[in-house]
């Protein structure tokens, strides 16, 4: 038995309640999928897609039960992340009592790389759903380091890039060691002058 994961089989229309599990891995009619929780967040997807028979299928889903990142948090954090466009810069964004919050922790950066230098114990980090780091003036897709870097953690990430013309953001879902990319307005409430990338 695996401390943090679940295995099952979809014999059922209807999922049950989710266990004290990390993860869940769900194999259905239609393919075997993921699905996790966290306060903030529900997410069920699709991991590999193929034909099981004698099974349900699933249909997955992305449901935040928080409201959405406001506009003027995405700006704020675009007009940062401007002011030195040589070098990259990382943001927590978190929730209390349904109001979004965004931190800049104490960090070491260059032209191609951010990192934290705060404790991954900190309340700031712990709570965090969203980490956004941008690319400076280069394109906001994740590189070979984010994706290392980024596993193992169950939260969105965000890569915010083209500062120097029109900016871009691009966003994904980690569900500890799968990646997904997703629309970023599922999360965000984007000002009009950003260009989505998923």
């Amino acid at each position: 038995m695996n401390p943090f994961i679940d295995y099952h089989l979809a014999t059922s229309n209807n999922l049950p309640a989710y266990s004290q599990k990390l993860q869940e891995y769900w194999l259905a009619s239609n393919g075997l999928f993921v699905r996790s929780h966290r306060r903030e967040l529900e997410v069920c997807l699709q991991i590999a897609q193929t034909q099981v028979a004698g099974l349900q299928p699933i249909e997955p889903y992305f449901r935040l039960t928080v409201p959405k990142v406001k506009s003027q948090i995405i700006t704020d954090i675009i007009n940062t992340a401007t002011i030195n466009q040589e070098q990259e810069i990382l943001f927590y964004l978190g929730v209390a009592n349904n109001q979004w919050w965004f931190h800049t922790p104490l960090q070491t950066a260059s032209s191609t790389q951010v990192a934290s230098l705060e404790s991954s114990l900190s309340q700031t980090y712990t709570e965090a759903l969203v980490e956004i780091h941008s690319h400076g003036n280069l394109v906001a897709y994740p590189s070979s380091t984010d994706n290392e870097e980024e596993r193992g953690k169950f939260r969105v990430f965000a890569i915010i890039g083209t500062l120097d013309a029109t900016p871009t953001i691009y966003t994904r879902i980690g569900l500890y060691n799968h990646f997904f990319p997703i629309d970023p307005n599922l999360i965000f409430e984007l000002p009009s002058h950003i260009i989505c990338l998923n």
